[in-house]
């Protein structure tokens, strides 16, 4: 759905109704700017945009429309206050110590978290509760709006699972969309804004899904850790690939593939022969333009500090920074790079 036309004069207020296929505008211009008035009553499924001075400022549905509010987890390495502002739902995912479970962004924040890391603790995952995913729905559904729940893939987490279970609980299947992101990090990220932006723009959940599995067929995510023992204690080798490994001093390139699983890229043997072959991928995703580029990182930001400057020289191309999440983190350990590139369409 298009967006309201926009005026030129300096003081202008539109006020812009959407009646299904038909629309009203009305535009007063002048010197004290904004006017208020009331037009003729609009039926089921009106949109209304206020425009005042060229600036969208007011958008609201109403009748048969909802909003559609987006949620998200905490692996997008997102932080609460980033939730906050950008109007994004929140769920915390978990990480355990022992018999303490630790709600990210909430009870633990990755700092903290790679510290003690880097102290010795082992941390594992834990499974996301359906109800923690209710929670987040229920006011949503009861609101009377949609949403669309973008999450960690599937392939490495039972979150989407617990999604949809919760949307069962409140037979709410009709008015929320799980999205498995084959991804985490900076990859569900940015299909998580993707969709709010969309949504605010006036589009439906249909062209939103649609639109997110073509980003989502663009993007690649990869990374280099120091150590095998991360992967190993996170459930991601077998005691012999972790024996193999260490014994030959394997530091693989891993990935998120087709499936979302997060597997290995390539077996190399330095870490200096697999920055150069991750130099190679990031030429290759940038070798017809780049839509979004970020370096994930845990707690190593001088090392960091230098891959991203390498990346933003080989793709000619703005790079952001993305705190890899405690979740992700159980499986990485605390010294990590990792490319996300969003290759243009």
């Amino acid at each position: 759905m298009p967006g309201p036309p926009l005026c030129q004069s300096a003081m202008c207020c539109r006020l812009w109704i959407l009646y299904g296929d038909r629309a009203d505008l009305q535009c007063w211009s002048g010197a004290r700017g904004c006017h208020i008035a009331t037009g003729r009553g609009a039926g089921p499924g009106w949109l209304l945009w206020v425009v005042f001075s060229g600036k969208l400022c007011l958008r609201i549905r109403g009748g048969e429309q909802h909003m559609i509010q987006v949620v998200m987890d905490t692996t997008t390495g997102m932080t609460r206050q980033e939730f906050d502002q950008s109007g994004i739902a929140m769920v915390s995912l978990y990480v355990r110590d022992g018999d303490k479970l630790y709600r990210e962004q909430v009870d633990i924040f990755p700092d903290e978290f790679y510290q003690r890391e880097r102290e010795g603790l082992i941390y594992e995952t834990a499974q996301t509760n359906p109800a923690d995913l209710v929670s987040v729905f229920k006011p949503i559904v009861e609101a009377g709006d949609e949403a669309i729940c973008v999450l960690i893939s599937s392939a490495i987490s039972g979150s989407v699972n617990a999604a949809h279970v919760a949307v069962q609980m409140l037979g709410a299947e009709d008015r929320i969309t799980i999205v498995d992101s084959l991804e985490s990090g900076y990859g569900e990220a940015y299909l998580g804004h993707t969709a709010k932006k969309m949504a605010d723009a006036g589009e439906n959940r249909v062209e939103i899904v649609r639109a997110l599995a073509d980003i989502r067929s663009r993007t690649r995510t990869y990374f280099i850790m120091e150590s095998l023992k991360w992967l190993f204690h996170g459930g991601r080798l077998t005691g012999a690939q972790y024996f193999v490994g260490s014994v030959i001093k394997l530091n693989p390139i891993v990935w998120f593939d087709e499936a979302g699983r997060m597997t290995s890229y390539d077996k190399t043997r330095t870490i200096k022969v697999a920055k150069d072959h991750m130099r190679q991928l990031v030429a290759d995703c940038g070798k017809n333009g780049v839509e979004a580029a970020t370096l994930h990182w845990p707690d190593n930001l001088d090392e960091a500090q230098g891959f991203h400057a390498e990346m933003e020289e080989i793709l000619q191309a703005p790079v952001s920074y993305t705190k890899l999440s405690c979740v992700l983190g159980v499986h990485t350990g605390p010294d990590l790079l990792g490319p996300c590139i969003i290759m243009k369409a």
